[in-house]
């Protein structure tokens, strides 16, 4: 997920949390010298959080205001790195000994590979897991252990601007040929139906699948959990179909677009581009550019008139160092870790964020009114199971010895990575949906081959 967050001076009152912005990637473990601070002198504990996630801040400020009227004296020392950057740094850090004492990982594959290697502590006994449902909770847990507490679900959808379609007298669309002729019209009044960001192919993984989840059933999506059915079959390839059948009606330098990372986001809130199929994680982003913004939500309308259905996926999880020398240290990370799992951090975290929180009882503020209507969405007409990411098509069993190479792979063998890949030749049409449905099916087969 990517983040976009404007640069300045901090609100008062998170001033007395410590906040370090890490830029780009550091060198090695040395430079991150002193992410861990000691209580041996029997002062406050200090303990460190690092995320890929800036705009969290003031949750972990929260969470040290709410400890300490529980008697708890803790300190948090929260760190947001680059995004693009987290990964290498994280791995880096945690493979020198000089990890942070709590860490945000991504959910599935991410999770368990820190667990598998003996970085992650198992939370079991220290957290409260009676909020999350099962299927969320999995991307936590490898071989009947959890090593993370989720934090957040996040949904696609088509985002669009109620002004532009009101200015050319455009509804909602309802159905695909009624989406497809309003992007025609659009573009004839020389108006951007569509902004895609090429260089970003996460987002357009992500586009793909928001797409997947109006064009097929339940039933397919748990047949191919099943081994029953294969990427193949008709119904992804219907898929990749339509998701082909929208290069029409994105930008002329689409391929080029995204070098900045948000440039998606920035065209569509500045009246620039009529739809986007984005997170929701990126409404805030979009106001934050155009805070005037009259923003509204509808679901990829299904291709063969279907219900639709929007997709989803656990972000990724709140896990703990395994290795904290310090026990008063520990000890305190342990109450952090444990307070993350519980209502009152979901509640913190949906408000500041406006993002779904996977905690039961959780609500989104009636401010985030979009946030809201997904929410609605996730429970009452999501696909289920997952099919792309943090499906079990896309977790692969966990190289523990990845976080120790020096040159770790940077990709996996996983649905999400395949989709990467085809989506830019897709739109471009140099490969049919067939054949990418073909090099899906190739990149999927330590899965259906029984192998996880």
């Amino acid at each position: 997920m990517r983040i976009f967050v404007k640069r300045g001076s901090r609100p008062r009152a998170f001033r007395s949390l410590k906040v370090a912005l890490l830029a780009t990637a550091v060198a090695g473990p040395a430079v991150l010298t002193g992410c861990s601070s000691s209580s041996a002198n029997g002062g406050t504990p200090t303990v460190t959080v690092w995320s890929w996630r800036s705009q969290d801040q003031p949750v972990w400020q929260t969470v040290q205001n709410d400890l300490a009227k529980k008697g708890v004296d803790v300190t948090i020392d929260f760190r947001a790195i680059n995004p693009t950057s987290y990964d290498a740094v994280l791995r880096t850090a945690m493979n020198g000994g000089s990890g942070p004492d709590i860490f945000y990982d991504r959910g599935g594959e991410g999770t368990q590979t820190y667990g598998a290697a003996g970085f992650a502590k198992p939370l079991d006994g220290i957290i409260d897991k009676s909020g999350f449902t099962p299927s969320t909770l999995a991307t936590a847990q490898y071989k009947g252990k959890t090593y993370g507490v989720p934090f957040a679900i996040q949904t696609m959808s088509v985002l669009y601007n109620k002004d532009l379609l009101a200015k050319y007298h455009l509804s909602v669309p309802q159905t695909w040929d009624q989406w497809i002729q309003e992007m025609k019209t659009l573009k004839s009044k020389g108006v951007t139906p569509l902004t895609f960001m090429g260089v970003q192919q996460w987002m357009l993984a992500l586009q793909i699948d928001a797409v997947g989840a109006s064009t097929m059933s339940n039933q397919f999506t748990q047949d191919l959990t099943d081994r029953k059915a294969s990427f193949t079959d008709q119904p992804y390839v219907q898929t990749l179909t339509a998701f082909q059948q929208l290069a029409p009606y994105l930008e002329d330098n689409w391929q080029s677009t995204g070098s900045q990372g948000n440039e998606q986001q920035t065209q569509f809130a500045l009246g620039k581009s009529a739809f986007d199929i984005d997170g929701i994680f990126d409404t805030a982003a979009i106001y934050q550019v155009n805070p005037a913004m009259k923003l509204g939500q509808f679901l990829v309308p299904s291709p063969d008139g279907g219900t639709p259905k929007i997709d989803w996926y656990p972000d990724g999880n709140i896990s703990m160092n395994a290795h904290i020398k310090d026990p008063a240290e520990e000890k305190a990370a342990e109450k952090v870790v444990a307070f993350s799992a519980t209502k009152p951090f979901g509640d913190a975290f949906s408000s500041v964020a406006g993002e779904i929180s996977p905690i039961s009882g959780v609500q989104i503020p009636a401010k985030y009114d979009v946030a809201q209507q997904a929410a609605q969405l996730y429970r009452n007409q999501a696909i289920s199971p997952l099919f792309g990411i943090r499906s079990p098509m896309d977790t692969p069993n966990p190289d523990p010895s990845s976080l120790t190479k020096k040159n770790s792979p940077a990709s996996t063998p996983g649905i999400f990575d395949a989709e990467q890949k085809i989506a830019v030749p897709l739109l471009e049409g140099k490969i049919t949906p067939q054949q990418a449905a073909q090099q899906v099916q190739d990149s999927e087969k330590w899965y259906f081959n029984g192998s996880n």
